[in-house]
């Protein structure tokens, strides 16, 4: 992995400069009217990135890509996060569905979906988790049975992050209960405005309710859309699981919101003196800084991976396990600097940051489940990467 900067690149990173300097300052005034659609606004932003040219940096120009050099991906991720620029919407559909399409999706499923899922038009959720299918998905009960040209879905699935919102979801399903666990699933795209499908969402230890459960009841899903075959879904599964855990999908959130504890830092008093001025608080953001370096390098390299046709594996789950932890530190640095008060509510006149410190610290515990547990993801390292035994049998 070769990341020098060519003049080429650093003229790159200029015009990007230029462009978030006039867009980044449109968006944000738009999004504090009071009349605007949070979800409306957001799509609108995707929507101003794609058309910049800034999203879909990998992926094939006839899908609506940039085709960007590696090098090219790095400034876009570094200048993102260094305007503080909110990232996009659907990144459960750029980071995961899309590359998992471009990979084992037909032509015309290519075609169909991808430009949709860069411009913001179609959200997109994940159905995979059930309620006694989480760590061990292959478990999954969620049925499809073939009839004629559909296939008729029932099930439960959970944990669905902004089902609520999304317009499609991508969704495992058993087709053959008679066969082995692995090879009895089919990977299915089901349109959110399917009669039967009904929506609940789930509200988090931090009062957010981002995700939600989903129910499918007689749920007819055209067999054009099956990726991939019948009953192979799972190798598919496995692809998409990779891109969620590889890439740069999770870092700029991650470098906004220690970029917002060191402001914070700087604004707070503690006693005579601002928390920035504390010994205790500089090694603890200094730490968190060289972490955060870690991930993102670590990113690069699956990056310029899967850019090389390499495409991403088990390593990828150093990195999903490493950014939840990452996540968990932050938040409890930000009760650490902000003190007792950070624990005050965001509707109380003495909240810190309107409450962000506890949304922060609640929505980071939820990172050591999404994606795959990290016990699920330290299985993987040991056997996939280290080549330890297996510690249990299937």
């Amino acid at each position: 992995m070769d990341l020098k900067f060519s003049p080429q690149d650093e003229q790159y990173r200029e015009r990007l400069r230029a462009w978030l300097d006039v867009n980044l300052k449109q968006h944000q005034a738009v999004s504090k009217a009071g009349d605007v659609d949070p979800v409306q606004a957001a799509r609108d932003w995707q929507k101003t990135l794609c058309e910049g040219g800034y999203l879909g940096l990998s992926w094939p120009r006839e899908y609506g890509g940039q085709e960007a050099s590696l090098t090219q991906q790095v400034v876009v991720s570094e200048e993102l996060a260094r305007s503080g620029a909110p990232a996009p919407i659907n990144t459960i559909g750029i980071s995961i569905l899309g590359p998992t399409l471009i990979q084992h999706g037909s032509e015309e499923q290519k075609q169909r979906y991808l430009p949709k899922i860069l411009n913001g038009e179609e959200l997109w959720c994940q159905g995979f988790s059930e309620p006694g299918a989480g760590s061990d998905l292959a478990s999954l009960q969620t049925r499809a049975i073939e009839d004629g040209d559909h296939f008729v879905v029932n099930g439960q699935k959970v944990w669905t992050s902004l089902g609520m919102i999304a317009d499609w979801c991508f969704l495992l399903v058993r087709t053959n209960p008679d066969a082995p666990k692995r090879e009895g699933i089919s990977y299915l795209l089901c349109n959110m405005k399917t009669p039967g499908i009904t929506v609940r969402p789930l509200r988090n230890a931090g009062g957010g309710s981002h995700f939600c459960e989903m129910f499918f009841d007689d749920v007819r899903i055209p067999r054009e859309n099956l990726v991939g075959e019948v009953n192979g879904g799972w190798r598919i599964a496995r692809s998409t699981l990779d891109n969620e855990r590889s890439g740069l999908s999770g870092v700029i959130s991650i470098e906004n919101n220690l970029d917002r504890l060191l402001n914070l830092s700087i604004s707070l008093n503690r006693g005579k003196q601002r928390a920035i001025d504390s010994d205790s608080v500089q090694q603890q953001l200094a730490q968190l800084w060289i972490e955060k370096e870690g991930l993102k390098y670590l990113g690069f390299r699956n990056l310029s991976d899967q850019i090389a046709n390499r495409l991403p594996g088990p390593a990828a789950s150093v990195g999903k396990l490493f950014a939840s932890r990452l996540r968990q530190k932050i938040g409890k640095a930000g009760f650490d600097i902000a003190g007792p008060l950070a624990q005050v509510g965001k509707k109380s006149p003495h909240s810190i940051a309107r409450g962000r410190l506890q949304a922060t610290y609640f929505d980071s515990l939820g990172y050591s489940i999404g994606g795959g547990t990290s016990e699920i993801m330290q299985n993987i390292i040991a056997e996939k990467v280290l080549g330890l035994p297996r510690s249990y049998e299937d």
